[in-house]
């Protein structure tokens, strides 16, 4: 296995999460430099998530037939464009704008270089390697995040997206040395991806992830000003509490894989859901002791990434033969969970109180578990189904 290749794949991975994630830990100073409103500049992470989806389903079918490494490298080049813009975006249009052109190279990036590693990668060690691009994107939470934050407590939050164009256009040329080219493939119509999902289990297990990440995202895109409200948190405090929150998220997605080989994906899931559901429900009821926030966030972290590989791996169980056309629909329907959490969040600030975020992002997990317990009962009738026949 090539895996000083497959790790520079990782990094890029690592670059579009955290151009992706670090706004929110911003938000507040994006808000006040630019002259927006906090609930308008959540739309920041909006419109990333749904423009992400695009680029990881949309230019991805169309771009299959084009040889890959020079897909790959067009869209890290674009990236960097797009950090560029960003770096100097004078208003909020022009801010606005780089986060478009940042979603579709990136999220058309994420799914190539995940490709790309498993076709790097021997037979019997894909997985692995799919798992460590994936795991230079959920970095970007426990470093790339904080250490955003961070700066932009010191520097201009500008200066995040410099950084982030530096260190991708670096990638670029150690990637264009080290990977080989590798050929187009055969583009699958949209109509003929639709065909193979259309399934009720597959359909009920794409819309958990939907409202877990929607119940999630309302919430973490909001993190700043709710931490700030209920807390009285400093820039240096919210970025400690994104540190904590991207370890502890790093860990769920580990434990999440060890859950589901011990204890099948139902359980796994299910346990996640409920779990993630009653830490948001009672988040602002919490005591606003540093230590209190503190615990509830590790809790948090640890519970909602749990469910992100339990729920891949029983929508590949679903559909063994079309695992990537499945997994690539799970991908595009995360953003747009995402760019309905960030929007539906900015509704609830506009409208109430930041501290409303947390019950109403508990209750939209709690649909995540019907929509799951739904998918769990129609796939265990179908294997009695099965056995009876």
């Amino acid at each position: 296995m090539n895996r000083f290749a497959i790790y520079l794949l990782a990094l890029g991975a690592f670059g579009v999460g955290t151009a992706e994630f670090v706004v929110s830990g911003i938000l507040e100073m994006i808000s006040g430099d630019l002259g927006v409103s906090i609930s308008m500049t959540g739309q920041l992470v909006t419109i990333y998530a749904l423009s992400h989806a695009i680029g990881a389903l949309v230019l991805v079918m169309l771009t299959a037939k084009y040889e890959r490494k020079k897909v790959l490298m067009f869209s890290m080049l674009v990236f960097v464009i797009g950090n560029i813009i960003a770096f100097f975006s004078i208003n909020f249009g022009v801010l606005m704008f780089s986060r478009i052109v940042l979603a579709i190279s990136g999220g058309l990036y994420f799914v190539v270089a995940t490709s790309y590693a498993a076709q790097l990668a021997q037979s019997t060690k894909r997985g692995s390697a799919i798992a460590t691009v994936i795991t230079g994107f959920t970095v970007s939470l426990i470093l790339g995040v904080p250490i955003g934050t961070l700066i932009a407590a010191y520097m201009d939050w500008r200066y995040i997206f410099l950084f982030i164009a530096v260190v991708t256009l670096f990638n670029l040329v150690l990637l264009n040395k080290f990977i080989p080219k590798l050929a187009g493939n055969k583009p699958t119509s949209l109509k003929q991806q639709l065909s193979l999902i259309l399934d009720k289990q597959i359909i009920t297990g794409l819309l958990t992830t939907v409202f877990w990440i929607l119940g999630y995202t309302m919430v973490f895109t909001y993190i700043a000003p709710l931490l700030s409200s209920l807390a009285g948190f400093s820039i240096e405090e919210i970025s400690t509490a994104l540190l904590v929150l991207g370890l502890f998220a790093f860990i769920g997605s580990r434990v999440g894989g060890y859950a589901v080989d011990r204890w099948g994906p139902v359980r796994t899931i299910s346990a996640s859901l409920i779990v993630h559901s009653i830490i948001l429900m009672i988040f602002t009821s919490i005591p606003t002791s540093t230590i209190g926030i503190l615990l509830a966030i590790m809790i948090w972290g640890t519970s909602a990434w749990l469910t992100t590989p339990a729920n891949q791996f029983y929508l590949i169980s679903l559909k063994p033969q079309s695992s990537e056309i499945v997994l690539s629909f799970n991908t595009a329907l995360m953003n747009i969970g995402m760019t309905l959490g960030a929007g539906l969040g900015g509704v609830v600030i506009e409208y109430t109180s930041v501290l409303n975020l947390g019950w109403i992002a508990g209750l939209t997990v709690l649909l995540a578990l019907l929509t799951a317990s739904i998918s769990f009962g129609l796939d265990k009738r179908r294997k009695e189904n099965f056995v009876n026949s």
